[in-house]
């Protein structure tokens, strides 16, 4: 509506409405009101939604070009484990099939509860193939993201994930099995979804890294 006053002054023409419908001119029965308009304060935007708007209009290289609908990550403070997947797969992080099977192995294999395990990507737009202009331009982003999210440990989710966040151009097989610092926090490495979708042989090398990872994490021993 306009104005303070103007609000005001239509409720109460609403009042006096009200008395002649009901020849109350007086004000005997309905009595007469007085009205306070209060304004409405906008909700305060959080961190991450103010951080993820600034991500979603970022043109700092060409992998914009092919961002449909930005894909927010998935997020949680202060889970157990942040999953670390290389970039989205189209206009969300993992594709359906992809988030079918992170589901029923990584995070179930994990004995992890809904609360507690976030996703998010190193690189924010979709992207054919990994490259390190792209990761480059986002890596601050996802500094952000850690201080925010502050997870008690990350898991990165494929080989180029990896190497670019531990700085170690090593064969995969050299990489899994071993526990990391990445700004005081453990860091473990494992396949991606869509690396087992491309080879179903990895099925073993996931499941060796899943029981590596849940007894550093303290999930071990629990009850599915």
């Amino acid at each position: 509506m306009g104005d303070k006053f103007t609000e005001s002054y239509l409720l109460s023409l609403m009042d006096d409405a009200e008395r002649i419908i009901l020849s109350d001119p007086l004000g005997d029965k309905v009595p007469y009101l007085s009205y306070t308009i209060k304004e409405d304060r906008k909700k305060e935007e959080s961190p991450f939604s103010v951080l993820y708007r600034e991500v979603s209009s970022c043109h700092s290289c060409n992998g914009y070009e092919k961002r449909g609908v930005f894909a927010e990550p998935v997020i949680k403070l202060n889970p157990k484990v942040l999953f670390i997947a290389p970039y989205p797969e189209g206009s969300i992080i993992f594709s359906p099939q992809s988030m079918e099977k992170f589901r029923a192995w990584w995070k179930l294999s994990l004995l992890l509860e809904e609360g507690e395990w976030a996703l998010t990507t190193l690189i924010k737009c979709p992207v054919q193939s990994f490259s390190v202009e792209a990761a480059d331009r986002c890596r601050d982003t996802l500094r952000q993201e850690m201080s925010m999210i502050k997870p008690e440990a990350m898991v990165l989710m494929g080989h180029d994930t990896a190497s670019y966040m531990l700085r170690k151009n090593l064969p995969m097989d050299e990489l899994r099995g071993r526990k990391f610092v990445v700004n005081h926090i453990p860091v473990f490495v494992t396949y991606a979804p869509s690396d087992y979708l491309k080879s179903p042989s990895l099925q073993k090398p996931i499941w060796s890294d899943m029981l590596f990872i849940r007894k550093n994490i303290g999930t071990e021993g629990r009850k599915v």
